[in-house]
């Protein structure tokens, strides 16, 4: 007679509430079109930071990389002393019961600058006339929406309800001693797989209708705002003397109750094509969260924003784990501070731009997060 003994198991969900509840350092991610959750637990409490990317295809864990690096916002990594795909036996989920870090002291809340609809329209029509200049081409322009009493226990629902609404988006939740995020974003930055590396150019936005699942009826501005993104990508290839690139669009991505145009490029990994780190180093950030040409969108946007975006813009996921980088632009996400939730949202600003229209782009990307927390909660 066959053994009917069944191995006790935990959900990643339940294991993230054990998590925050002992005050670790781990991240949970959903890859996309990809059902198992995982979860990387670290038996410390201090991630490792990182100074650039140069050795990116010898580490192991979940690396998190900010918009810019500064003193505050360190790029750094979480180890994978534990890991998990698809559950937690019990041994293991009782080891974690049994880790636990003391509370961190309770910093005092610095309450983040929200803009208002008036003042964001003001500062687009700053960006526009920049661009009138010739100084750039697009400047992609960033706000924030505060959300207040937000119980920590709500969080690992609202994580499995992004998995669940957002099937091809990757959908993630981490926690340090300092950084405390999750979001669900529909951008890839970086895959290296099989000595294959992809990186994509996403840029362009419009409501999921099925109008725009054709490309010919998208407009100028968000084709020309796709175009500086992939041209940027083939330059800095090219700069980092890339060969045999294959380019794949652009195509029509589906992105929750959203649609954005996509350009796919394609390499083969060898020697000949040099380090991978140093070339993600080159890439980032790339026009479609910063804007072209970089160092004077940087200047433009530094002119006009009046908070920190922190990892809202910057990459984030596994390396080293099945596949050497799986990395995606950190869009669509929130960063939490006690009960409070700081969403992220921007847009890319060009000639072609209409205030009013983007204006409520980001209200329809902070829109998706909200209605899951208040779905949630």
């Amino acid at each position: 007679m066959k053994d009917q003994t069944k191995i006790s198991v935990k959900s990643v969900s339940e294991t993230i509430s054990v998590c925050l509840k002992n005050n670790l350092t781990f991240a949970a991610y959903r890859l996309p079109n990809q059902t198992e959750q995982a979860l990387i637990v670290q038996e410390n409490r201090d991630a490792e930071e990182l100074a650039n990317m140069s050795k990116i295809t010898s580490l192991k864990g979940f690396l998190v990389a900010p918009f810019l690096q500064s003193e505050k916002n360190r790029m750094f990594l979480i180890k994978p002393d534990l890991y998990f795909s698809g559950e937690v036996p019990d041994e293991q989920f009782a080891k974690i019961c049994n880790l636990i870090h003391p509370s961190p002291e309770i910093k005092s809340f610095t309450r983040p600058y929200q803009v208002s609809k008036k003042e964001y329209l003001q500062q687009i029509e700053s960006i526009m006339k920049v661009i009138k200049t010739g100084k750039i081409q697009k400047a992609v322009l960033s706000r924030i929406k505060l959300v207040t009493s937000v119980n920590e226990k709500f969080l690992p629902g609202i994580f499995l309800k992004l998995c669940e609404l957002f099937p091809r988006a990757f959908v993630y939740v981490f926690k340090t001693e300092n950084h405390f995020w999750m979001g669900a974003t529909p951008e890839p930055f970086a895959f290296l797989k099989n000595n294959v590396f992809q990186t994509s150019s996403v840029a362009g936005t419009k409501e999921n209708t099925e109008k725009f699942l054709g490309i010919e009826n998208w407009g100028n501005k968000e084709k020309q705002e796709q175009h500086y993104v992939s041209e940027h990508i083939d330059k800095v290839l090219q700069s980092n003397h890339w060969e045999n690139i294959e380019q794949l669009g652009p195509y029509v991505q589906q992105a929750g109750n959203l649609l954005h145009l996509r350009t796919d490029f394609i390499s083969n990994a060898s020697t000949s094509n040099g380090n991978v780190g140093n070339l993600l180093n080159n890439l980032h950030p790339t026009p479609a969260i910063c804007g072209s040409p970089t160092k004077e969108a940087l200047e433009t946007i530094n002119a006009l924003e009046k908070h920190d975006r922190e990892y809202y813009g910057g990459f984030l996921g596994p390396v080293g784990i099945h596949n050497p980088i799986m990395l995606f632009v950190n869009l669509r996400c929130m960063q939490i501070t006690g009960s409070r939730l700081v969403l992220y949202s921007g847009g890319g600003i060009t000639i072609d731009s209409n205030p009013e229209d983007e204006w409520h782009e980001t209200e329809i990307k902070t829109g998706t997060l909200l209605s899951v927390i208040k779905n949630i909660s």
